[in-house]
């Protein structure tokens, strides 16, 4: 209990998530084992020697090396020429680049800001009010790590053992049903407020359109199609993607060395970040297995809930209160191998578990007080957390109608998998 009060009181100073992590599982050494604090350090180290983990940092370099080769703009194009002349053109267009996006990068951050950067400020020109703007690519970025490849699916599968591929490809129909209700929802808000709209392209700009944008749909099949006739894992998909991006680049003479550079920067920085909270998650969790407490919540509540529909539905509460104090990675690392025995216990799916707990995470990208999405796209409105906060409820709300929707008819995310591969 001294440790559970611990981390709850490091989380709420502000104590980066890596850090509130790596100080509890210390004190926990301290205080609750006779285990050396040398084993903290080995424990740390085994946490990050997967090699599912290097896919992290190459699809992190490909998502980076397409935006700084030009794809982004295109993208953008291609999705104006779409869904352009639905009212709040600009808006929906930004829906349709963050379901395309989420197919090369798997982090919803590097589409938020990529994308936010370049449509924000075009939103805000054609009077869109700067907190919608903002909100629409705040919840649109969410499909980043829905809609395969998906960097947290990547940690839940290592952290698990359960099948990246899977979990990769149970993440399709979940996306794209996120941004097909997203598109109703910013067609509906934009005919009240009376937003713009693009005259309907023709049939020779839409294929102009989609001819430009065809190196974004030529990198998602070689991920979605190599994984799929295993021709080569996740893990070797994201080296494929950064080879293919830096050769779009050169082609298209988009991509210069200061944006390779930057690209090669950005990467590093942010799989640092995603190393140091894998390692310290990763003690964590084994703490928790070496003092059996997966295992005693399992015998506690497989008694209780003996209804795989009734568990998942109560573990996505769960999960949506998680989502709003902890973001995505440390929390599917911490939860997911924890959770995992009970979940299999009471007869759930193990791949709709993971898929579900990614997803109702993802809500958190939106919600006070962590919301990274929603504190990234504030910033580049310029507007408060706040109003970001609460232009984004109707995309909320769906959200979690969704989530429990795809609970009571699991099928929707089980049907892609089962059907490739089982």
């Amino acid at each position: 209990m001294t440790i559970a009060i611990l981390f709850v009181a490091l989380l709420l100073i502000g104590v980066p998530v890596a850090f509130t992590l790596g100080l509890t599982a210390l004190a926990y050494i301290a205080l609750e084992t006779p285990l050396p604090p040398l084993v903290a350090f080995q424990r740390m180290f085994t946490s990050v020697d997967s090699f599912p983990f290097v896919a992290i940092p190459f699809f992190m370099l490909a998502g980076n090396l397409m935006g700084a080769g030009g794809l982004a703009k295109r993208i953008i194009n291609l999705a104006r020429a779409l869904v352009g002349h639905l009212r709040g053109g600009l808006a929906n267009a930004t829906v349709v680049s963050n379901m395309f996006m989420g197919g090369i990068s798997g982090s919803s951050v590097a589409d938020c800001s990529a994308l936010g950067s370049i449509l924000i400020p075009a939103m805000e020109k054609q009077g869109y009010a700067p907190r919608f703007a903002g909100a629409v690519n705040a919840t649109a970025s969410t499909m980043g790590i829905i809609i395969p490849p998906s960097i947290p699916m990547i940690l839940t599968g290592a952290a698990t053992s359960l099948s990246i591929r899977d979990l990769f490809f149970g993440g399709l129909v979940p996306g794209i049903l996120i941004g097909l209700g997203m598109l109703a929802i910013t067609t509906y808000i934009s005919k009240r407020r009376d937003y713009p709209k693009f005259p309907r392209a023709t049939a020779r700009e839409l294929l102009v359109a989609f001819f430009r944008g065809l190196p974004a749909f030529i990198m998602v099949a070689i991920i979605l199609v190599g994984i799929m006739t295993g021709i080569f894992t996740p893990t070797e998909a994201s080296v494929a993607a950064v080879l293919y991006a830096i050769l779009v680049g050169v082609i298209d003479r988009e991509l210069t060395w200061k944006g390779f550079y930057d690209s090669m920067l950005n990467a590093a920085v942010s799989s640092a970040v995603v190393m140091i909270v894998i390692s310290t998650a990763g003690l964590l969790t084994w703490l928790l297995a070496y003092s059996m407490i997966p295992q005693k919540l399992t015998l506690s509540l497989s008694t209780v809930i003996d209804s795989p529909t009734t568990l998942l539905a109560i573990l996505g509460a769960v999960f949506l209160l998680v989502g709003c104090v902890l973001d995505v990675s440390p929390a599917v690392l911490l939860f997911g191998p924890v959770l995992l025995p009970l979940v299999t216990a009471v007869g759930a799916d193990p791949i709709f578990f993971g898929v579900m707990m990614v997803f109702a995470l993802a809500v958190g990208l939106i919600t006070p007080p962590v919301g990274t999405t929603m504190m990234l796209s504030a910033y580049i409105a310029g507007v408060s957390i706040l109003d970001i906060a609460r232009e984004s409820v109707p995309y909320l709300l769906y959200m979690i109608v969704l989530l429990y929707v795809l609970i009571f008819f699991q099928g929707l995310v089980l049907w892609v998998p089962n059907y490739l591969f089982h």
